[in-house]
């Protein structure tokens, strides 16, 4: 059954229905839906029971993400007006891939004053693609400072720690001079939920600077932590933490999330020696999955070294012949610690002094405790 063909008015009845099918054919009928299909769902909207409303916004997500020619943005809209905060965040969460700056009031406003903690979270974290879309001046500038004044009243404010948390992520898009000291404040709280959040700041704002507050915190003990040390070193391409992100990425035994953060971030950084463990990786892969993550990794860090290579040629750094040699993985002298000295080799050495007993496995019950 195509779209084409269904009668939206099925689609009603089944929506009505909280034991009735709800097929893909009918999901897809609310993708890019006609204004007058539109008009007839929001009459209906108010009888859907919460529980169907909730299934279908998490069913739309997942299709969202699977199929990138389908466009949501009216179901969105108007789940942002519904009782439910399951179905709020949904549509909040939507939000973030498109770029509808006439509902910026709408964010700000639901960050402020809804209710519910996690609706008022996720539109401090939606209000931060608004936030990026300002600074490059793809929706009018006069927004930015909008969002700006918002996300620097709630983290004044009293608002409850992740709400606050979210904002200075956000935060972190924006140009705004104020940013670095809240970041600054965050980094330096010694708690780790802060530390995670200054992190994903430091690492949306384009400002290498931050190198030397990121880098440490690559060996930190808290896995949280940790991640988005890694998302910041790729996200800022910081060509410092290359060589211990390559070590990583060939560790077998650590956290999947944080392997695949490692590999993203190697694929933004590029240079030597990535594409050679890419490859490795890729021949020992066990799933499916696994091989098309790794393939799409080596297709971004194609792209990273081919402008690598054009800034080159453009004069802007001199080549390094070095970066060009093959190396074989397969040799069994094969050794990272061959791509010459890092930062790592001194933070390596020092560790222990510096980070206490934070590594003992006696300590994991108290690493809990954050």
């Amino acid at each position: 059954m195509t779209t084409n063909n269904i009668n939206f008015n099925q689609v009603i009845d089944s929506l009505l229905d909280d034991n009735a099918q709800f097929p893909v054919a009918y999901m897809m009928s609310l993708s890019d839906i006609p204004p007058a299909n539109l008009e007839i769902l929001k009459r209906s909207w108010g009888q859907i029971s919460p529980a169907r409303k909730a299934v279908l916004m998490e069913n739309i997500e997942i299709i969202h993400e699977t199929e990138i020619t389908s466009n949501f943005e009216d179901i969105a809209e108007l789940a942002l007006e519904d009782g439910n905060s399951a179905v709020r965040i949904s549509g909040l969460r939507l939000f973030w891939d498109y770029e509808n700056a006439h509902l910026i009031r709408k964010f700000i406003d639901l960050m402020q004053n809804d209710p519910d903690i996690g609706v008022r979270a996720q539109a401090a974290s939606t209000l931060g693609k608004y936030m990026y879309l300002s600074e490059i001046e793809m929706i009018d500038t006069r927004y930015q400072h909008a969002i700006d004044d918002a996300l620097i009243k709630v983290m004044r404010s009293n608002e409850k720690e992740l709400v606050r948390q979210k904002a200075l992520e956000s935060f972190g898009y924006s140009s705004n001079p104020e940013v670095k000291g809240f970041i600054h404040n965050a980094y330096n709280s010694g708690d780790y939920n802060w530390i995670s959040s200054s992190l994903e700041a430091m690492g949306r704002s384009a400002d290498e600077n931050y190198a030397s507050l990121v880098l440490p915190m690559l060996a930190h003990p808290d896995l949280r932590v940790q991640r988005e040390a890694v998302f910041a070193a790729g996200e800022l391409e910081l060509s410092s933490a290359r060589k211990l992100l390559l070590r990583m990425a060939l560790e077998l035994e650590q956290d999947e999330d944080l392997w695949v953060q490692v590999v993203s971030a190697l694929s933004k950084i590029g240079g030597e020696g990535v594409l050679e463990v890419f490859e490795k990786l890729l021949e020992d892969a066990s799933t499916d999955e696994e091989e098309d993550f790794l393939n799409e990794a080596i297709e971004t860090l194609n792209l990273t070294n081919d402008m690598s290579l054009g800034f080159d040629l453009m004069g802007f750094k001199e080549p390094v012949e070095d970066t060009f040699r093959e190396i074989d993985l397969e040799d069994e002298e094969f050794d990272i610690d061959d791509y010459g000295k890092s930062w790592i080799d001194e933070l390596e050495e020092n560790l222990e002094a510096r980070i206490g007993d934070e590594f003992d496995e006696d300590d994991d019950e108290e690493d809990e405790e954050y």
